[in-house]
């Protein structure tokens, strides 16, 4: 991989698609409750709005655990079926309860798209430390500091800073040392890169604590605090960089070493 090429930046998801589906939908099922073979009755607009109400917001705004929303999504399934195996109106409650529902899923995921979009840029680019927004860069680079001294391998074993798109993390301790990563584009798996020593090292692996699990780390891939905070005084001063220097390495070495999980 050339390092010194940077990457296109990922050009804006459109919501446009799913607004313009959603509304078809819609339409098309109230068009089959007024023009098909179904009663045109008052069940029937209720169950089409229950659901483009449902799937909207269930769409839009999420819920905290995945579970719940694949429960949600079975319960209007089960009672979409429950509706439409029964004749008259309240099959057409239950055509008109799917239809809603699906409906309203595109226009939910629609809005979210929008109101994803219309963010205003200072929030887009505000830093993170681990999981924390920052205002600022002062501000960030003060709280990623006192964070990285604070590492002692055990619930303190992890360090993540994030600017839109890109990601720095460190794992480990200062004694015995710290493993780094940096990508200029976290999405992608490929793009990441290890710190590693450019000088003479022995070939042995040293045992690195990560907040609960650990790992044997070559000897060339672990630094001391030193090291970590001038990796991470250059993310500072640029953060979208995809060319990092000789001093990282992509490839299996990054990827196979880096954590995927908190």
């Amino acid at each position: 991989m050339n390092r010194n090429m940077r990457r296109p930046a990922r050009k804006r998801e459109s919501g446009l698609g799913y607004l313009v589906l959603g509304a078809v939908i819609a339409c098309g099922t109230v068009a089959l409750i007024v023009f098909g073979q179904l009663e045109a009755s008052w069940p029937a607009f209720a169950a089409l709005a229950a659901g483009v109400l449902l799937g909207l917001c269930l769409f839009r705004f999420g819920v905290r655990h995945a579970w719940l929303a694949l429960l949600c999504l079975l319960g209007a399934l089960a009672v979409g079926l429950v509706l439409f195996a029964r004749t008259d109106v309240a099959g057409a409650a239950g055509i008109a309860w799917i239809g809603g529902f699906v409906a309203g899923t595109h226009l939910g995921v629609a809005w979210r798209i929008a109101a994803k979009n219309g963010k205003p840029v200072s929030a887009i680019a505000a830093w993170t430390v681990d999981g924390r927004g920052m205002s600022t860069v002062a501000e960030a680079r003060k709280a990623a500091g006192a964070a990285l001294h604070a590492l002692n391998g055990t619930k303190g074993g992890r360090l993540s800073v994030e600017r839109r798109d890109a990601r720095f993390e460190v794992a480990g301790a200062v004694h015995p040392g710290f493993i780094c990563h940096r990508t200029a584009d976290a999405a992608d798996e490929g793009s990441w890169a290890v710190l590693v020593r450019t000088g003479p090292v022995a070939d042995h692996s040293v045992e690195i604590p990560m907040g609960g699990p650990k790992g044997f780390m070559p000897l060339r891939l672990v630094h001391d605090v030193v090291a970590v905070e001038e990796a991470l005084a250059e993310c500072f001063a640029d953060p979208g960089s995809s060319s990092f220097g000789q001093d990282w390495e992509t490839g299996n070495q990054a990827e196979g070493t880096r954590l995927t999980t908190r």
